[in-house]
This record gives structure tokens, C-alpha cells and sequence, in this order.
């Protein structure tokens, strides 16, 4: 996953960061930082609960 190419409603835990769906039920990825764009400040992201990748 490209971090700096994560969208805000991916980094604010809306969308999946991996297939984009709305997340109603979720599940930890970790906490990423990247250098620039919206994760430069250490962030937790959450993916779809039932991996869809």
C-alpha cells in the first residue's frame, strides 16, 4: 500500500485503505507514518474485518 496515496476518509478510518468499501465493521492494520501527505503523523488505519485483499 502506496501511504502517501491514502485518501482522507481511508486515514480517518470512513473507507478501507485497501478496497476503498465503507467500513461497518473493521479490523486494525497497525499505526503507519509516512513522509508527506495525510499519514505524516503516526496514524492507525482499519481495514474491512473479513480481509477483501
Amino acid at each position: 500500500m502506496d501511504l502517501e496515496c491514502v485518501a482522507f476518509e481511508q486515514a480517518k478510518g470512513w473507507r478501507c485503505p485497501l478496497c476503498d468499501a465503507i467500513l461497518t465493521a473493521d479490523r486494525s492494520l497497525g499505526t503507519f507514518t509516512a513522509d508527506t501527505g495525510l499519514l505524516a503523523d503516526p496514524t492507525e488505519l482499519w481495514a474491512c474485518a473479513r480481509p477483501c485483499r
